[in-house]
């Protein structure tokens, strides 16, 4: 009789195998509890805070949990490093499922984050719809005035601004819907059902916004934290890039001018 090697597998009784969700957060804690809390200085509850709301992503999206492992982690990694809570609520950030890969992706809301933690004092973004009166004007005298139509239909939007103070001084940026698309168009995942830039995902064109800000943060000073988001947001993922960083630890003057009285479209549109 030949001897068979036996092998003797240790099992609870009825118990059922661990679902992907409580694999990933498993692995979530198990190898990368350390460098989160690196990542938030050392405070607890705010890693822990930010480990669940990881956890609850993946549970309300769960197309993340068919996309490649390493690339989720490390676009939660992401969202880690510069202290920004994943979450559709917050608007903080996103990680986005594209083409079996995790994206790391800026929200409005984060890049405002990390403005006020570069020393801006103020600032803010707004819509520009048909039937509201708009005016600016660049140059040595800058100026900006809207004045929504906010007691009638404001019609569809057709620009939006963005207006920041820093040292007592503003400054503001002003793009058409037309510039608006074509940053959109920079966005791989921009097609995605799960990304912001989806009109049903963004009702109130946030990612407009949030385009603008960018924008306008050329001209703001900027952290290291600031600008590596920033360029990293702009690229959609840099995967790659991260692999080797993580471990399981005379100026001419420009006016514009819209008045919904005089016209229904924004001059030279």
């Amino acid at each position: 009789m030949t001897n068979q090697p036996t092998t003797h597998v240790a099992t609870t009784p009825n118990q059922r195998p661990a679902t992907t969700l409580e694999q990933f957060r498993h692995q979530l804690v198990g190898d990368y509890q350390k460098q989160v809390l690196n990542y938030f200085n050392g405070q607890k509850e705010k890693a822990m805070k930010f480990m669940s709301a990881v956890v609850y992503s993946a549970q309300k999206n769960p197309a993340l949990l068919e996309c490649d492992r390493t690339t989720l982690l490390h676009a939660f990694m992401a969202c880690a490093e510069y202290q920004l809570y994943p979450s559709s609520v917050s608007g903080e950030a996103y990680v986005i499922p594209y083409k079996g890969k995790a994206q790391f992706q800026l929200g409005y809301q984060g890049i405002i984050t990390l403005l006020y933690r570069a020393g801006v004092e103020a600032v803010n973004a707004q819509i520009i719809c048909e039937n509201d009166a708009f005016e600016y004007e660049e140059g040595l005298e800058p100026n900006l005035v809207h004045k929504p139509n906010v007691l009638k239909d404001r019609g569809k939007p057709i620009g939006v601004y963005a207006i920041a103070a820093i040292n007592g001084h503003k400054l503001f940026k002003v793009l058409s819907e037309a510039e608006v698309m074509k940053f959109k168009g920079f966005s791989q995942s921009k097609n995605s059902e799960y990304t912001p830039w989806n009109p049903d995902n963004d009702p109130e064109l946030w990612m407009w916004r949030k385009t603008a800000i960018k924008q306008l943060s050329k001209l703001l000073p900027k952290n290291d934290a600031l600008q590596k988001a920033i360029s990293e947001d702009n690229q959609d993922s840099v995967i790659e890039a991260r692999r080797s960083t993580l471990d399981a630890g005379g100026p001419a003057v420009g006016r514009a001018l819209h008045d919904p009285n005089a016209s229904n479209e924004p001059e030279g549109k």
